[in-house]
């Protein structure tokens, strides 16, 4: 059988810098120094992240980033807290749609529309700063401030007690295509941020599904945005739900079409009782000065 023979480059064949071997020893020098640089790196992040254990680095603030002065239960600084439109202590008694003072404790909607659900109570007026934030956790993918945001609404939600005793929280659920599009359902980082202010417990994600892609209900009538969710929800295992009072957690309410719908399938299920927490609530102009229509 021949022998094939093989020729190394003058190059290749000694490791000596003056003997034709200088290509291989300045790459062998530079691999070297290469792997000594992320070695160093290593151990500089090994040492960094044990200084952090030992003595933690002050918190930011989840909205600009400025530090915060002392280590609150709110990861948000004074300023932009104070930014946040809160809904005062004049709202609609069934949805919290702020309304005018010393009118009809009911708002326009609440009044002529028959909800599955007993209450709801909003954070925030869904305008300014809190519209952009919420934007901002949908759309650009700041989780981390989804989770800040979750934690105001605990402190507000307790301190008004409107989570109600034996409830559990459950996030508004997502379609399947629109969680993989998105990565995460804002609901559910809603509740994570709540649960590190308040001990409420929380149903986990799959107790109820959404089964349709529904249409974009901006553009929609409050009888359309009806319409376009019916049947949007089911329960897989209604034994989850039973004799079960639940806090349905989202970051909008607009018409309560979405809560309604979902109140419905659960009180279906099973479910002894339907209640609404949200970020932020729309508000109706003619609620707001009390006019009649």
């Amino acid at each position: 059988m021949p022998v094939r023979r093989v020729i190394l480059p003058v190059e290749l064949s000694t490791g000596h810098p003056g003997e034709g071997g200088g290509a291989f020893f300045l790459v062998y020098k530079k691999h070297s120094q290469e792997k000594r640089f992320l070695l160093g790196k290593y151990l500089n992040n090994i040492w960094q992240a044990g200084l952090d254990m030992l003595f933690p680095p002050p918190p930011l603030c989840r909205v600009c980033g400025r530090k915060l002065v002392l280590r609150t239960r709110i990861e948000l600084c004074q300023r932009c807290l104070e930014k946040l439109p809160l809904v005062g202590e004049s709202y609609c008694r069934q949805c919290g749609r702020p309304v005018a003072a010393g009118k009809e404790p009911l708002c326009f909607d609440c009044r002529s529309i028959r909800h599955f659900f007993v209450s709801n109570r909003a954070v925030g007026i869904y305008s300014g700063i809190l519209k952009e934030q919420i934007y901002e956790v949908k759309y650009r993918y700041n989780r981390q401030l989804g989770i800040g945001l979750g934690q105001v609404m605990a402190l507000v939600a307790k301190a008004r007690g409107w989570i109600p005793p034996s409830a559990h929280l459950l996030a508004v659920p997502l379609h399947p295509q629109r969680l993989r599009q998105r990565g995460y359902n804002q609901a559910e980082l809603l509740i994570r941020g709540m649960q590190d202010c308040v001990q409420v417990p929380a149903l986990k994600p799959g107790v109820v599904v959404r089964r349709e892609v529904t249409q974009a209900s901006s553009s929609l009538t409050p009888l359309e945005r009806r319409a376009n969710l019916r049947g949007a929800f089911y329960v897989p295992r209604p034994g989850q739900v039973v004799g079960k009072v639940l806090c349905v957690v989202d970051d909008i309410y607009t018409t309560g079409a979405t809560l309604d719908e979902l109140a419905r399938t659960l009180l279906q299920a099973g479910a002894k009782a339907v209640y609404g927490l949200t970020l932020s609530i729309a508000v109706d102009d003619y609620d707001l000065v009390g006019f009649e229509l």
